[in-house]
């Protein structure tokens, strides 16, 4: 789900005999658990990176054009652009802009 990339801490049995941290991407931390059965044992915490905006301000992902398009299926191209912005946090303008390229091909 946040893809394998992004970095993450898993932390097990802080303050015990057998404290562990490692921080790595999500595959590899992943792989390293699976690798070593102690490392599934016991209390666990895992904390993921936060998202990070993709490269280049004015790009728009494939989710946010996917919502784009189901609320242009229902509503007024202009509103559709709104909520698109609100649910997605893509400038309103960029999805305006695809939105009206979007009707112009139909």
């Amino acid at each position: 789900v946040f893809g394998g990339e992004r970095r993450a801490v898993l932390a097990r049995e802080l303050s015990k005999t057998f404290e562990t941290i490692r921080s790595l991407p999500l595959a590899e931390l992943h792989d390293w658990v699976a690798s070593d059965s102690n490392q599934q044992r016991g209390e666990c915490v895992v904390l993921v990176a936060g998202w990070q905006a993709p490269e280049g301000e004015e790009s728009i992902g494939a989710e946010a054009l996917r919502v784009l398009d189901l609320l242009l299926a229902e509503l007024p191209l202009k509103k559709a652009a709104a909520l698109a912005a609100e649910i997605t946090g893509v400038r309103k303008n960029l999805l305006y802009q695809q939105a009206l390229q979007r009707q112009g091909k139909s």
